[in-house]
């Protein structure tokens, strides 16, 4: 980042809302002040220099609401000096949740961020209507699907790949539990696949893209970038939580590749109701921030425990308006069905990822034939506007 705009920015603040639940006979004030010492300074409030609270360096509490219907939650807003972060993504995380996440009845439910940590996001590369002209595809959802299972060979893989792209998927992508195992070496099924694909897309006329799994060590990511870049693959399906939430915002920064990002490892963040972060500032506020054009999340009523109202608060902080970072397709799966289609439509509207992937299988054995019933289900209500393609 530019050392003037660190300079001119250093003494602006962000905000984080927490919502915390009392478990103890301590006032709320006094676990406010604790995460304000916990998240800067932490030593002992009587061991803070004046010095230091004049410059602003611990976190101030900024408000205290009591949540309505409750007796022990309070929505606390607490501002952190911008260069407290150092400007870097890791230690934003450890600004906002480091040492308290180690706690109990703590939860982010809100970001108020400054125009100096936006740029240092820099969010997705391309975003929604990014998206759009690369596949040429306007006014209905995208329609997603996942290669799998683990263990087929590369060549029935690419057979499957070839099927749903002549059934006229937008976008198909590896399972995210394919890494490079010695039965899936990256070198040897991403080729296979992407030219099953383009075959299927020459056939066709179709634009279907296929982004594969990006996993393992950094030396090993720049690898699989450079071989995806040189197939002329157009987006990445990468797990923040697993390579690292700054790698994705270099890959988003230095590689002209879309990015969708898939939420493992995330859900403990979201089981208990007190703590951890919500959905919606995790997967959908934090992942928007560091590049995903697309985000995967669970969605309600498939085979995880998660609510409508979550999911429908993850969306919004996918689209919403987030300075001058790009909106982000939010892209509800997690055992979601054909049957599923118009409930999809009518919660999250056209800008929206379709991901459905083990009930293509379950279907028909015909995944050409599966693929196409997914399609016509979406154009069914949305109908459907092509573009030319964006190179």
């Amino acid at each position: 980042m530019n050392e003037a705009l660190k300079r001119k920015e250093s003494d602006e603040r962000f905000s984080v809302t927490y919502r915390i639940t009392v478990y103890d006979n301590r006032s709320i004030d006094e676990h406010a002040r604790d995460i304000t010492v916990e998240q800067s300074v932490e030593i002992p409030h009587d061991c803070i220099p004046d010095e230091i609270h004049e410059r602003g360096i611990v976190g101030w509490i900024e408000s205290i609401e009591l949540v309505p219907h409750t007796r022990n939650q309070h929505d606390v807003v607490i501002s952190y000096r911008s260069d407290n972060t150092a400007f870097s993504i890791p230690q934003f995380l450890n600004v906002i949740y480091g040492n308290i996440s180690l706690k109990k009845g703590i939860k982010i439910i809100k970001l108020d961020l400054t125009s100096a940590l936006l740029e240092v996001f820099g969010g997705p590369a391309y975003g929604i209507e990014g998206i759009r002209a690369l596949t040429g595809t306007y006014k209905r959802p995208l329609a997603c699907t996942a290669l799998k299972p683990l263990g087929l060979s590369t060549n029935q893989l690419a057979k499957m790949a070839g099927e749903y792209a002549r059934g006229g998927l937008d976008i198909i992508k590896e399972d995210h539990g394919m890494a490079d195992m010695a039965y899936h070496r990256f070198v040897e099924r991403v080729p296979r696949f992407q030219e099953a694909v383009r075959e299927a897309n020459a056939k066709t006329g179709g634009n279907t893209l296929f982004f594969p799994m990006i996993s393992g060590g950094f030396d090993e990511i720049e690898q699989q970038v450079a071989l995806a870049k040189s197939l002329d693959i157009k987006g990445i399906l990468v797990a923040p939580l697993l390579v690292g939430v700054d790698t994705v915002r270099a890959l988003a920064r230095k590689y002209k590749l879309a990015i969708m990002t898939h939420p493992s490892f995330t859900g403990t963040h979201f089981h208990d109701p007190a703590h951890g972060m919500t959905p919606a500032v995790l997967l959908g506020t934090i992942f928007r921030l560091i590049g995903a054009d697309i985000s995967i999340f669970i969605n309600s009523g498939g085979r995880f425990a998660v609510t409508e109202e979550e999911c429908q608060d993850l969306a919004i902080a996918l689209r919403g308006t987030l300075g001058h970072i790009k909106p982000s397709f939010p892209c509800p799966g997690g055992g979601m069905r054909l049957d599923r289609i118009e409930a999809m439509a009518q919660s999250f509207g056209q800008d929206t990822v379709m991901l459905i992937g083990g009930a293509l299988m379950q279907h028909s054995r015909d995944l050409e034939k599966s693929a196409s019933v997914f399609m016509e289900g979406i154009r069914q209500h949305f109908g459907e506007e092509r573009r030319a393609v964006a190179h």
